[in-house]
């Protein structure tokens, strides 16, 4: 199963943004704890994509979830709330859970090939 999620940097935010997402070791573990094997990042100036992917019938703990349990990850959410356009405050569950709404792009079709 591919899960693939995008959001852009606030006005004056990108090389921050950029930094603070740019980071193999920090996406490598909460990829691990999410349960996904295998973790792409792009980056663009100012926007950031990322696509995990996880074993068939999977169900991947939310975001929140594994940061409550790693004090590393949230630590990061509440860098990098204030720096998306459309946010969220990791201490309010509810505007991260709109903002994963928001920044999820649905599956239209996965072939094999």
């Amino acid at each position: 199963m591919l899960v693939c999620f995008t959001f852009l940097a606030r006005a004056g935010k990108e090389e921050e943004f950029e930094v603070l997402l740019n980071n193999e070791e920090g996406g490598k573990a909460v990829a691990r704890a999410m349960g996904a094997t295998r973790n792409a990042l792009f980056l663009s100036p100012g926007r950031m994509v990322r696509i995990m992917e996880f074993p068939d019938g999977a169900k991947p703990p939310t975001l929140l979830d594994v940061a409550r349990k790693d004090p590393k990850v949230m630590d990061f959410l509440r860098k990098i709330g204030p720096m998306i356009e459309d946010g969220f405050d990791v201490d309010h569950p509810e505007t991260l859970e709109a903002f994963n709404r928001r920044a999820l792009v649905p599956l239209a079709y996965d072939v094999r090939l």
